[in-house]
C-alpha cells in the first residue's frame, strides 16, 4: 500500500512538472482606430487616437459601452513598449463621478503641457497610475482621460502622439438616447 501510493505521488509530481504555467495572458491584438472611427461616425463625437506610436506599441482592447454612472464611454487600452498599460478613455457628458473612477480616484497635481495641449495630471499613489485629462467643453464636449501604470515618458509620448479621428463612412448616427 505505501509502495503505490509512493508511485501514484512520483506519478502527480511528474505531471505537475511537466505543466507549463503561465504568468500573464496575452491579449490579442485589436483594431482600435477602426473601432474608433466607427464610434466616431455613430457618436458624431471629436475622438483622438494614438498616430505613429512605433514599434512595441499594442492595442488590446476597443470597446464603446457604458461607464461609471451610465455614461457612454470609447476606452481603449494600449501594451506599451516596457510592457505596461495605458488606458484611453473618451467621453461626451462626462460626470465628476466617471472622472474621479476614469482617473481611479487620483489627486490632481496641477498641469502639464505635451505638444502645445495642455493636460490636468492626476496622481493615484496607490494603485501607482499617472492620468493626463483634457475636459471637453459643455455638456456634449469630450473628455479624455490617457492613464496607467506606464512611466510617464512612455505616457507623455502616448497623448503626444494623439491626432483626430475621421469618422468612418457608411456608418449612420445612432439615435440620442432620450432621459
Amino acid at each position: 500500500m505505501i509502495r503505490s501510493m509512493v508511485v501514484i505521488g512520483l506519478f502527480v509530481l511528474a505531471l505537475v512538472a511537466i505543466v507549463p504555467r503561465v504568468s500573464q495572458v496575452q491579449r490579442p491584438a485589436v483594431d482600435a482606430s477602426g473601432k474608433a472611427a466607427q464610434v466616431a461616425a455613430q457618436t458624431s463625437w471629436s475622438l483622438v487616437m494614438p498616430q505613429g506610436l512605433g514599434k512595441g506599441w499594442v492595442s488590446t482592447v476597443a470597446t464603446y459601452a457604458p461607464g461609471t454612472d451610465r455614461v457612454p464611454t470609447f476606452t481603449t487600452v494600449w501594451t506599451t513598449p516596457t510592457g505596461a498599460t495605458i488606458a484611453l478613455k473618451q467621453a461626451a457628458g462626462a460626470t465628476q463621478g466617471w472622472l474621479s473612477r476614469s482617473v481611479n480616484d487620483g489627486q490632481a497635481t496641477g498641469t502639464v503641457t505635451v505638444s502645445g495641449r495642455g493636460f490636468e495630471k492626476y496622481v493615484a499613489s496607490a494603485v501607482n497610475q499617472i492620468a493626463y485629462v483634457a475636459k471637453g467643453a459643455g455638456a456634449k464636449g469630450v473628455t479624455v482621460v490617457a492613464s496607467g501604470t506606464a512611466p510617464e515618458d512612455e505616457l507623455k509620448g502616448f497623448v503626444a502622439a494623439l491626432a483626430p479621428v475621421r469618422p468612418a463612412t457608411g456608418v449612420k448616427p445612432a439615435p440620442s438616447p432620450t432621459p
